[in-house]
């Protein structure tokens, strides 16, 4: 694909000459660029000039089982500005993506995700490897209130280091720091001790889950859970600490009832 590395290099080589965009905004369309032609390898289609309606759908359908609606919307509007390019520049003499209309986008209405949800999701996980894994994601995630790139870059020895009772991610110029339940710090001791043996060079505690492909899933499990509307990952808030410690007062107080019970032979089968 010469053809295609040539004319997008061509694209950032003149939009960073004439300062046209700012550089997070390059970043975002290099992503989005660089996502399309990984489609259009896997459909074999060697050049980027040969787009039509056809190929855009199914790149958007692609993206439907991956994506949020407004990321969508951004990826096309990426392809735009580049097939914009190339008409401006006479390379092509029509703008292959003019016709597709997407659906009006929802106004946006912050929404978490409930605990007996999430619970729900965390059933769909199973027991198999990458559904224990997901479950821990998914705990992390609820219990520090951290971004999921801050999780699937999680480092080995920062668990550790910290006997696994916190999280620590830097971010840019800033540490963050969450401390973990002890039984979500058990579970991560002894997932731990087994992708080890399964990738011993690697530093991360999760190397075989890219960001996208975690969102497919849970996407999926949300869907296998009854959810009625689409789920992702950012619905995941951070547990509000006077509702934890209620629900651990709540779980102590119910392992002393059956505690009591199993004295006296309630519930003992």
């Amino acid at each position: 694909m010469s053809n295609n590395i040539d004319f997008i290099k061509k694209f950032f080589d003149e939009a960073i000459e004439n300062k046209r965009f700012a550089q997070s905004t390059l970043d975002m369309y290099s992503r989005d660029l660089n996502e399309f032609k990984v489609f259009l390898e896997e459909r074999k289609i060697a050049d980027i000039l040969e787009i039509n309606n056809d190929i855009i759908l199914k790149y958007i359908e692609k993206l439907k089982t991956q994506y949020s609606d407004r990321s969508i919307y951004r990826k096309i509007s990426s392809l735009k500005t580049f097939y914009k390019y190339l008409l401006q520049n006479r390379i092509i003499e029509f703008l292959p993506i003019q016709n597709i209309e997407l659906p009006k986008l929802q106004k946006f209405v912050p929404k978490t995700l409930e605990l007996y949800e999430l619970n729900m999701i965390l059933e769909k996980c199973g027991e198999s490897y990458e559904g224990i894994r997901d479950s821990l994601i998914i705990k992390l995630l609820y219990e520090t209130g951290l971004q999921i790139n801050d999780i699937l870059n999680l480092n080995r020895d920062i668990l550790r280091r910290y006997e696994f009772k916190k999280i620590v991610v830097t971010r840019g110029k800033n540490i963050f720091s969450e401390n973990i339940s002890q039984e979500l710090g058990e579970s991560l001791k002894e997932f731990l001790s087994v992708i080890e043996e399964v990738f011993p060079e690697e530093e991360r505690v999760f190397p075989d889950l890219s960001r996208q492909s975690f969102r497919a899933r849970f996407i999926s499990y949300g869907k296998k859970a009854g959810i009625k509307y689409e789920v992702s990952p950012n619905l995941i808030k951070k547990i509000n600490p006077e509702v934890k410690e209620r629900n651990e007062d709540k779980e102590e107080l119910f392992g002393k009832i059956r505690e009591a019970y199993f004295k006296i032979g309630i519930g003992d089968d």
